[in-house]
């Protein structure tokens, strides 16, 4: 409670109500204002508010979502906190997904990459379509840090990284994500899919990588697979 109280109060106490300074603990996350009576919760309006487990646990919930390195799944947030349901597990890991999203957040500038991916089950065989049964396609954007003198792979250090689920991989799907998310100035890079073809002539620099069979898509790509994998 400590802790969220200097996220929310860096400053010091200032009451919603009447902009007092002083106050009173009226509760573990309640503070009452000497001023004006008004009550204001350290929690309110956060993930936190109406949980019934222990804060300690949900603390435990957002490292665990923010370290594993392949992300954190129902099953072992279950285990680890020792929830009642995978259900219960889902509905903590898209509570603190959904806190992770920033709304006022920067759009992706520099060298970005732009690919597709399936979700949702084995490796995506390929074909013209870019289409598949009961997968999930994701649009990724992933943003490229200058290449370091030191770096032997030749990769470039990742940026942040966006996925976003479209309908489908044509441009109409496709535009509004990557419109969303890059700067006009941006360079962006992507394979030889037509639907990528509108990029160049809506202010973008575009860099085209055009491979054989879609298995090539880790060479063409390989910042974008490697932010997926």
């Amino acid at each position: 409670m400590d802790y969220l109280f200097q996220l929310r109060w860096s400053d010091g106490f200032v009451c919603p109500k009447c902009g007092g300074g002083e106050y009173r603990t009226a509760g573990t996350a309640l503070f009452e204002c000497k001023d004006c009576g008004h009550q204001a919760s350290v929690i309110a309006g956060t993930i936190f508010q109406d949980a019934r487990r222990p804060s300690a646990n949900w603390f435990t919930a957002i490292w665990r979502t923010e370290t594993r390195k392949y992300g954190a799944s129902t099953e072992g947030l279950k285990q680890a906190i020792g929830l009642s349901s995978c259900e219960t597990a889902w509905t903590w890991l898209h509570k603190i997904r959904s806190a992770m999203v920033r709304s006022d957040r920067a759009k992706l500038s520099g060298i970005v990459e732009v690919d597709e991916t399936y979700i949702g089950g084995g490796e995506h065989s390929g074909g013209a379509s870019r289409g598949t049964g009961n997968k999930a396609l994701a649009a990724i954007v992933v943003e490229l840090k200058p290449l370091s003198t030191a770096n032997k792979t030749g990769l470039h250090p990742l940026g942040r990284v966006r996925l976003f689920v479209v309908a489908d991989a044509s441009a109409e799907s496709l535009k509004p994500f990557i419109e969303d998310n890059i700067e006009k100035e941006g360079k962006v890079i992507t394979d030889g899919w037509a639907s990528y073809s509108f990029v160049a002539s809506n202010w973008y620099a575009h860099t085209v990588h055009v491979g054989g069979k879609k298995s090539e898509g880790e060479q063409m790509l390989p910042h974008a697979h490697l932010a997926v994998c």
